[in-house]
């Protein structure tokens, strides 16, 4: 029997609700899946700074004491200066290109060495000892142990520093650390360095192609020793993770406003993305 014009009205009145309210489901559930792909995409990326998180810096301290116990150079101001920043200051003033590194470390040490030539001997004698105790350098304590049960949960490593791509490459060398970074980006990669955050940006580009997908700030971390290290960060729009044990103070680390505050590195295990990861 033929449906009457009546009925099939009905009907389609009955089927025209429900397949909006379908659609209506198709297009929540795509635009579900679509935020949660953006948004759970990748796991974790922890970028180290290298000096004072990775490696302990001892050589360069050693070196600072011989030369500031030298009364011959008649250093000055030097009252507020700890043996870290005596040689943070000269590695981060040195070049590959030794005219432009006798050049930075002149201007950068006029006000703790007076006389012009002494400056250029501190330069000569700086560069050429600190890199004979390198070699005893280690990994800082215990972070082999953390980064293996984290990259064990997917975290991804990086290392973003100041320092120079020949010293970066002869550490990664000596001390395997490609069993867990697979990212390095030093002063020599970038024409602009910490604070300012296109490091960080140029090691999330590199990660990006790793991966194979899009990075979500929110669920990067770097984590550093000193307050350049957390206004880089916050330049990159990520997350800072600020580490006392290194060789800033906690003064100027909690001026800096990082994301957290560790004690020391084996801290990072009790922050709730990295925790998680242990207990899945």
């Amino acid at each position: 029997m033929p449906k009457s014009p009546e009925n099939k009205i009905q009907i389609k009145n009955l089927i025209t609700p429900f397949f909006f309210l379908f659609l209506l489901f198709i297009i929540r559930f795509k635009n579900l899946a679509i935020f949660s792909l953006l948004h759970m995409a990748h796991p974790p990326i922890l970028l180290f700074d290298f000096d004072g998180c990775v490696i302990t810096q001892k050589s360069l301290e050693y070196a600072a004491l011989v030369h500031l116990k030298k009364n011959f150079y008649n250093w000055r101001n030097t009252e507020s200066l700890r043996l870290i920043d005596i040689a943070r200051l000269f590695e981060e003033a040195d070049s590959k290109n030794k005219i432009k590194a006798i050049i930075n470390v002149y201007r950068v040490f006029k006000n703790y060495i007076p006389s012009r030539w002494k400056r250029v001997l501190f330069f000569i004698r700086f560069r050429r000892m600190y890199p004979k105790y390198e070699t005893y350098e280690t990994l800082k304590p215990k972070l082999r142990e953390i980064l293996t049960d984290l990259k064990k949960g997917g975290v991804r490593f990086g290392i973003v520093s100041n320092t120079s791509g020949e010293r970066l490459t002869i550490f990664r060398n000596r001390l395997n650390l490609d069993e867990y970074f697979s990212v390095y980006v030093s002063r020599d990669d970038t024409p602009i360095r910490k604070p300012h955050g296109y490091p960080v940006i140029i090691a999330l580009k590199q990660l990006k192609k790793e991966l194979g997908t899009p990075i979500e700030k929110n669920n990067v971390y770097l984590i550093g020793d000193l307050p350049t290290d957390i206004e880089c960060a916050h330049n990159a729009g990520v997350k800072s993770i600020a580490l006392l044990s290194g060789h800033g103070t906690k003064l100027s680390l909690e001026k800096a406003n990082p994301t957290i505050i560790l004690r020391d590195i084996e801290d990072i295990l009790e922050i709730d993305p990295f925790k998680k990861l242990l207990l899945e």
